[in-house]
């Protein structure tokens, strides 16, 4: 069984080997948690994470792995993190800019109260790891953002918040656009060979306001090469050159 929160944490806290002085006050953890052992559950297996890891292609963050061993999420008001079988691809909740297809490394990770918490596990942000960002909703006019350069950042945050949504205080400072810091710091997708002559049809057909199925259609393709065009043509960023198509 899952020992109370605030055990929970001094493990967690002593396996980063953080500083004691950086660490939560347990009245705030308390009162945040309102003492609710149901905050935590049992740990995950060491097999079982390795799984998700298996079947979704990448490496959870190591603070994230060593909470899920201790607690199979954590529970406030709502879920701040998911069990592990409930982490996956992220619903999008707001148009973004630029964006045709969202990136496969984009997961949710909570869902607390006002707006999903995500994690990219694609790059390590600068000076950080993988990045935690907003969701953000189109219904409250709110853009996704990132709010932490890691999950450990984080984490260690939102414990010393007693679990409060801290990213929504007034002056809060974010760290940009998680799209475009993603088209920043990753690779630009490649594209087979067989596909680079369709590249400029399907920008076309996309602009004019066809849909997928309809593109893959038009052009004899299946939805998953015309997914795989999106990916190329929409990471192309200001201070990135697009690469060349690469032979199948």
């Amino acid at each position: 069984m899952a020992g109370p929160l605030g055990e929970l944490v001094k493990c967690w806290i002593a396996w980063g080997g953080i500083d004691e002085r950086f660490s939560p006050d347990p009245a705030v953890l308390a009162s945040g948690f309102q003492g609710n052992l149901e905050s935590c559950r049992a740990g995950a297996l060491p097999e079982v994470i390795a799984d998700w890891e298996e079947r979704h292609g990448y490496r959870l963050p190591a603070g994230l792995r060593a909470w899920l061993r201790l607690s199979n999420g954590l529970f406030g008001s709502g879920p701040l993190i998911h069990p592990l079988s409930a982490i996956g691809p992220m619903v999008p909740f707001a148009r973004v800019p630029e964006m045709i297809v969202q990136p496969e490394s984009w997961f949710e990770l909570g869902n607390p109260n006002i707006q999903t918490i995500c994690i990219d596990l694609a790059y390590r942000y600068p000076g950080g790891g993988y990045p935690i960002f907003t969701s953000g909703d189109d219904a409250f006019g709110s853009s996704p953002r990132i709010i932490a350069r890691s999950f450990e950042e984080w984490f260690l945050e939102l414990l010393r918040q007693g679990g409060r949504e801290y990213w929504f205080d007034p002056g809060f400072v974010h760290f940009g656009d998680p799209w475009q810091s993603h088209r920043r710091h990753v690779d630009h997708p490649s594209l087979a060979r067989r596909l680079g002559p369709f590249a400029d049809r399907v920008a076309r057909l996309r602009d004019s306001g066809a849909d997928e199925r309809t593109i893959a259609r038009a052009l004899g393709l299946s939805q998953g090469d015309v997914e795989s065009i999106f990916r190329h043509l929409q990471h192309v960023s200001p201070d990135r050159a697009p690469s060349r198509a690469v032979g199948s």
